[in-house]
């Protein structure tokens, strides 16, 4: 039987996960350059937590299905690590390892 997977996320990680109207509005604000502070945050957040999913598991269980897509959620996952290690930088040590 296949596991249940809550319903706010695709049964691949590749399909776009839910979204809500305020979040449309948000990264629509970001993409034409007038977004307010708060759409901003949530904007990015939107990225970061729902279409990067990093704060989610992203092994994918189903044999080369299941290593695609393990791969795939992996690739979106490193973009949001990336996303959230240059949140934290800082401009006067980026050349550090």
């Amino acid at each position: 039987m296949k596991p249940v997977r809550p319903k706010s996320q695709p049964d691949r990680p590749w399909q776009m996960p839910r979204i809500a109207d305020a979040d449309i509005f948000a990264l629509q604000a970001v993409a034409s350059g007038e977004a307010n502070a708060a759409q901003q945050q949530r904007a990015y957040d939107y990225v970061v937590r729902t279409l990067c999913e990093t704060d989610r598991m992203t092994f994918w269980p189903g044999a080369d299905d299941g290593r695609r897509a393990t791969d795939f959620a992996e690739g979106k996952r490193w973009v949001g690590l990336q996303l959230r290690r240059i949140e934290k930088m800082r401009p006067e040590r980026r050349d550090a390892p």
